[in-house]
């Protein structure tokens, strides 16, 4: 927070004038700091009317103000828009510190601006400063930038239906129009506002203004009696205190009137009435400028007494309003220690936000990227457990179809014991090559002598089969190539033939295969094989090496064991 909220504090403990109240200190306002801004403008608000402690409302407004950040909501940007307008409002009626009554005008409209608000109060604001300044100062050039602005309010309350503003600006355009020129100049303007129907929000005001361009159209054209009945049928229409400073102004222009006839005691009476307003609600702005004109009135009655009494209040009221700047340097001296560490304690604050607002969007990048490696890692295990769902239930359907197969087998080969005997010489009495020969030459040519029939080999092939079907001794450790030959009633040489052309593969991959059919059919079997581990199951099937179990199982299935054993658990 920048230093100048500190000497709010200064100017307002000084300026407010209440001895009897202890006037927070900035450290007593720390407090405030993290409030939420609809808590801060609910404070400020009950304190900003008539009578309540401005200070309290300053504070609150400033740090509202201080919190604007592009990045915020629309609501939360209308909040500081507002809270620099009501800091205009303090610091014009109340404090007269015109510098920083712009500063806030100027950020009002470029949080307006930035958030695509239009807001006529705004433009209303910066033609009463210039209307002000120029005033005091009788700048006709200032007048004229006054009258812009209060052109400009009024569009844009008329663009944005505004109704309040829309009527205060066209109050405002019809005054200092006629100050600086005459009413010709407003009426396209007023030609519109006519117009704008009369509703229960706005008939008053739209009553007052119809009445008061007629009043300055009977001053143009001489018309002064005219001009002074209207004005009295205006204080009969706004006779209530929600429009305390529209009476006080029909007042002090009804004198006005008074004056330009010559008649300065009806002038001064006015004037009394806009006094006694200006006095009961407190509004330095308005005290001046009545006593101003009182001074002037009366001197042109030749009553130096009042006159010096109203010309010295002028002069007392304006030289207080003078000082306001040279306190407020004064008090910002003595705390100026207390605001560098309310200054120190902000940076804090807001660094801290700011490492807080890193380390959040760190944190959701990373859910984000784990988030989307969980998905990844979930929809690759779904493809996964699909395919190998797929792969089981190919297996199964294999098991089953060469169970059907070995059944049809048999019953052929029962249908066969009935035929003739083959009178043909077995096969086993052929002459074979030598063993070292078999090992080292390629499978095309290693049987290439062999005597092997046709009808041999499908003659030991049927043999093979029925010894792999039927004979449980395929699944002992030791079950060998000469063990399968002695049970086909073969030669192991031309059993290794038969295997190698028919499957074209060697005799322990044969096997192997067998084996691993075997152990799928007892995964699937729960009721006796249910308990068995892997290992369990790998033994009982003939495997010595767990490793050859796994391998051997993966090729043939595409599937581990672990996980055949799984599904086959799943779908019993």
């Amino acid at each position: 927070m920048s230093t100048i909220v500190r000497v709010i504090l200064c100017v307002v403990a000084v300026l407010m004038g209440l001895p009897s109240v202890a006037q927070p200190t900035p450290r007593e306002h720390s407090k405030w700091l993290d409030l939420p801004l609809e808590r801060l403008i609910g404070m400020a608000d009950k304190d900003f009317g008539d009578g309540g402690r401005k200070d309290t409302a300053l504070m609150c407004y400033t740090i509202v103000a201080n919190r604007y950040e592009q990045s915020m909501s629309l609501e939360q940007k209308r909040h500081c828009k507002d809270a620099n307008m009501r800091l205009w409002s303090i610091y014009f009626y109340d404090f007269y510190d015109y510098p920083k009554c712009f500063d806030c005008l100027t950020r009002a409209q470029e949080i307006a601006s930035q958030a695509g608000i239009e807001d006529a109060n705004i433009y209303l604001g910066f033609g009463c400063m210039y209307q002000t300044i120029s005033e005091e100062c009788g700048n006709y050039e200032l007048g004229t930038t006054a009258l812009d602005y209060y052109r400009q309010a009024l569009a844009v309350g008329l663009r944005t239906q505004d109704d309040e503003h829309t009527d205060m600006a066209c109050t405002d355009v019809l005054s200092m129009s006629y100050a600086q020129g005459g009413l010709d100049q407003t009426n396209s303007m007023w030609s519109r506002y006519l117009q704008l129907p009369e509703n229960n929000a706005t008939w008053i005001l739209r009553r007052y203004n119809k009445m008061f361009y007629q009043a300055l159209r009977n001053i143009e054209h001489q018309q002064l009696d005219q001009a002074i009945a209207m004005y009295d049928k205006q204080l009969q229409l706004i006779d209530t205190t929600r429009y305390s400073r529209l009476i006080y102004f029909t007042h002090v222009e009804k004198a006005k009137v008074h004056a330009m006839q010559g008649d300065y005691q009806r002038a001064i009476a006015a004037l009394k009435q806009s006094e006694k307003i200006a006095v009961d609600l407190e509004m330095k702005d308005c005290k001046l400028e009545v006593y101003g004109m009182l001074a002037q009135y009366y001197q042109q009655l030749g009553d130096r007494s009042a006159r010096e009494h109203y010309y010295n209040s002028y002069t007392m009221l304006k030289d207080t309003l003078t000082n306001y700047q040279q306190l407020a340097s004064v008090s910002e001296m003595e705390f100026r220690s207390e605001l560098k560490d309310m200054e120190q304690e902000m940076a804090a604050m807001k660094q801290h936000r700011e490492v807080m607002n890193i380390v959040t969007l760190i944190s959701l990048a990373f859910l984000l990227v784990l988030l989307v490696m969980l998905y990844l890692v979930y929809k690759k295990n779904g493809e996964l457990t699909r395919s190998n769902q797929s792969l089981y239930q190919k297996n199964v359907e294999m098991l089953r179809a060469e169970d059907e197969e070995r059944r049809m087998r048999r019953q052929l080969q029962d249908k066969e014991l009935h035929a003739e005997e083959d009178n043909r010489q077995p096969a086993d009495a052929v002459e074979e090559p030598s063993d070292a020969a078999e090992e080292d030459i390629d499978a095309a040519v290693k049987y290439k002598s062999s005597h092997l029939s046709d009808d041999d080999k499908q003659q030991l092939l049927a043999r093979i089969l029925e010894v792999m079907d039927t004979n449980d001794e395929i699944f002992s450790a030791d079950f060998s190539l000469e063990r399968l030959a002695m049970l086909s009633g073969s030669k192991y040489k031309y059993v290794s033939q038969v295997i190698n052309e028919h499957y074209q593969q060697n005799f322990n991959n044969f096997l192997n295969s067998y084996r691993i059919k075997e152990a799928c059919k007892r995964m699937g079997d729960i009721e006796h094989y249910g308990n068995y581990t892997i290992e369990a199951i790998s033994e009982s099937v003939g495997f010595k090496s767990r490793s050859t179990f796994v391998s051997s199982f993966k090729r043939i299935t595409g599937l581990t064991p672990s996980q055949y054993q799984r599904m086959a658990r799943k779908g019993s």
